[in-house]
């Protein structure tokens, strides 16, 4: 070739063609560059991807153990409750002498054990007893106390009664004109006029007639056991007498309730004896120390050998 009879314009296009080849090797080679990186990126999240998959199932392996673990452990410790529950209703029924007695007495086990798990008094603040029994006046007669409840603010005795039906409490020819059907029933049961009389209205499901039956002597023996109870453990203060309607299904009793005798409470419904109790365990003065309840409870254990 002869590069005598190349002309200026020919240096330039050899230039630019030289240039243009430059030009494509660098981008190339760029271009290469940038294709290795996408590829080590594409990579590193691939990597992280699985790297995070693998975290999250190794993360909701261990949650779902833990859970299947937790749910074991509750489902155990229901069991166990269910099992301490229903020997204390065995326990309760044993020394119960109807079904009443031992609901109630299961109400009250209850209550204790809601205020402490919810530490609203400790154990020794509290004390659930049934089926005792206390020496009366004369050698001869032992007297039965169905439901005994010992707290600080005040000692408690219960008489329960399971039924259906409608209570009147503290009836007397003050009421006759309001409703001449109590004078009829007085007449009926040979109650005296003058005195207040609580009375139960019953229903015989198989005959289908109504009756009447009177609690006076239920209540006047309320009384008494109480007082005897008091006199028994030497207590400073009285004890609070507690006639308790146990209902027989849901919205199976109801009561009115005429008396001014405040001596004596009349409660109707597991609901209403829980507010009782909640109202004046956490309500009341307190009476006794917890030595002092210790003391009580001793001295029933040493009557009930």
């Amino acid at each position: 070739m002869d590069f005598s009879q190349l002309t200026p314009l020919h240096y330039g296009l050899i230039a630019l063609t030289a240039l243009a080849l430059l030009f494509l090797i660098l981008w190339l080679l760029s271009a290469s560059k940038r294709r290795r990186e996408q590829e080590e990126l594409l990579a590193r999240h691939e990597s992280d991807r699985q790297s995070l998959t693998t975290t999250l199932e190794e993360k909701a392996e261990q949650e779902r153990r833990a859970q299947a673990e937790q749910f074991s452990k509750e489902r155990q410790a229901l069991n166990n409750e269910i099992a301490d529950r229903s020997t204390q209703i065995d326990s309760l029924k044993l020394l119960s002498k109807d079904g009443g007695e031992y609901l109630t007495d299961f109400t009250l086990i209850q209550l204790k054990d809601r205020l402490v798990r919810n530490e609203r008094i400790r154990p020794e603040d509290m004390h659930v007893l049934a089926n005792i029994f206390l020496p009366g006046r004369d050698l001869k007669r032992t007297e039965r106390l169905a439901h005994l409840v010992m707290t600080r603010t005040g000692v408690y005795l219960l008489e329960s009664h399971y039924w259906k039906g409608h209570i009147y409490h503290g009836v007397d020819q003050t009421q006759f004109s309001v409703d001449p059907m109590f004078e009829h029933v007085f007449s009926l049961l040979a109650l005296d006029q003058y005195i207040e009389q609580t009375i139960a209205m019953e229903r015989d499901e198989e005959r289908d007639i109504v009756y009447f039956r009177s609690l006076k002597h239920n209540i006047e023996d309320l009384k008494r056991r109480a007082e005897l109870l008091q006199e028994k453990l030497h207590l400073q203060y009285p004890v609070t007498p507690i006639m308790y309607f146990n209902k027989e299904g849901h919205d199976a009793g109801t009561m009115d309730n005429y008396s001014r005798d405040k001596n004596v409470k009349v409660i109707v419904g597991e609901e209403e004896l829980e507010t009782f109790f909640e109202k004046y365990v956490f309500h009341g003065r307190f009476q006794y120390s917890v030595e002092e309840l210790a003391t009580m409870l001793d001295e029933i254990e040493h009557l009930n050998p």
